[in-house]
């Protein structure tokens, strides 16, 4: 949503309101850290040894750290409040953070095939 604002889709979300979303945000990514180290001791093996897995926690922590930057620079600025000076202010981190989350979850889906292909091989005839 944050993001989505930022790249200029006039959504009818103010800017006080994203206090409260940037809360639940760190929490969404506070659960998501802990489930996968959780499924990361379940199969450590499987993860280690998949390229897909480094370049997943390469984009998580480069779309952390962009986050953080939006959090500061656009939204830590209280004599900001309208949308053009958020736009204007986040014009440098809106493409990329959305990038790197949208390569998260493409690196979570393709996990379990590159296992898989990883482990044994591409399926005969296929």
């Amino acid at each position: 949503m944050i993001d989505l604002r930022i790249l200029a889709l006039r959504l009818r979300f103010p800017s006080a309101a994203q206090g409260p979303l940037l809360v639940i945000m760190w929490a969404g990514l506070g659960l998501s850290v802990t489930t996968g180290i959780l499924l990361l001791l379940a199969y450590p093996t499987k993860e280690l040894t998949n390229p897909d897995f480094y370049a997943k926690l390469t984009f998580i922590t480069l779309g952390v750290i962009t986050m953080r930057k939006v959090d500061i620079r656009v939204f830590g600025d209280s004599s900001l409040g309208e949308l053009g000076d958020d736009r204007k202010r986040g014009r440098y981190w809106r493409g990329g953070s959305l990038f790197f989350w949208i390569g998260v979850v493409t690196l979570g889906r393709l996990l379990p095939d590159t296992a898989i292909y990883g482990t044994f091989g591409h399926p005969a005839g296929g």
